[in-house]
């Protein structure tokens, strides 16, 4: 969550590289979407509704609640296409399907799990390299093999 621009070509102009010197394009999504403050959410969950999912989280900077709603395919689909997405990162898998937390390899993720990620190669025609299962650095899922 920021308030800078973070596609892939402001970052290079941010840093100082051309574009022309990026090979890969990697854009990270949570498994579900959050904001803080006003605005359109489509598919909005009431707090209490985003509570029990466990999808309730607060603002680190400014403390405030925020707001959830499931994973959204158009925001990801235009996500993709504005940084030339070469590939996904899933994070939060571990909060939508709490059965595969801890998750290291393919095999053991949930079959829910599974085809939640197959739909959004499916959706985004992007490949997913990577898949947070939880909160160590090594609950992570590499697809890139």
């Amino acid at each position: 969550m920021t308030s800078r621009d973070t596609t892939a070509a402001a970052v290079c102009s941010e840093v100082g590289v051309g574009p022309t010197k990026v090979n890969e394009v990697l854009v990270v999504f949570k498994a579900y979407v959050t904001r803080v403050g006003g605005g359109p959410l489509p598919g909005e969950l009431p707090e209490d509704e985003a509570e029990r999912r466990g999808w309730s989280e607060v603002a680190t900077v400014t403390g405030r609640k925020r707001r959830a709603a499931p994973f959204n395919f158009d925001l990801a689909r235009r996500a993709v296409m504005l940084n030339g997405a070469t590939s996904v990162a899933i994070t939060k898998l571990d909060v939508l399907y709490p059965d595969s937390t801890g998750a290291r390899s393919w095999g053991e993720l949930s079959l829910e799990a599974r085809e939640f990620v197959e739909k959004v190669e499916e959706e985004l025609k992007v490949k997913v390299a990577l898949v947070g299962t939880g909160p160590k650095v090594l609950d992570v899922v590499d697809l890139r093999q």
